[in-house]
């Protein structure tokens, strides 16, 4: 019983590994291959971030609920493909970059 559970996590944890650059793809071209880049001097580098704040605006973003900097629209467009159950696996992507 332990190794099937084992395994089960095991397999999770490989396919959230191979779900993390899909789930990134559309986002470097704003934030960077490694999420990097300071969005035209205003949005700070998203790799930088708290791993909770992360988690918390993409949230918001997915919601509508924020528009930081003007892009708010922008983020919403961005994170409607992005299921809710799938943002912490982009968030932890982003953070081991």
């Amino acid at each position: 019983m332990k190794f099937y559970i084992f395994s089960l996590f095991f397999v999770s944890s490989l396919f959230s590994m191979e779900e993390g650059p899909v789930l990134y793809n559309s986002c470097k071209f704003c934030h960077g291959i490694n999420a990097e880049k300071t969005y035209v001097d205003l949005v700070p580098a998203i790799k930088d971030m708290d791993i909770n704040t992360l988690n918390i605006k993409l949230k918001e973003y997915k919601k509508g609920t924020i528009d930081i900097y003007g892009y708010g629209p922008i983020m919403k467009q961005q994170m409607k493909n992005i299921p809710d159950d799938k943002i912490s696996i982009l968030v932890n992507y982003i953070k081991n970059l």
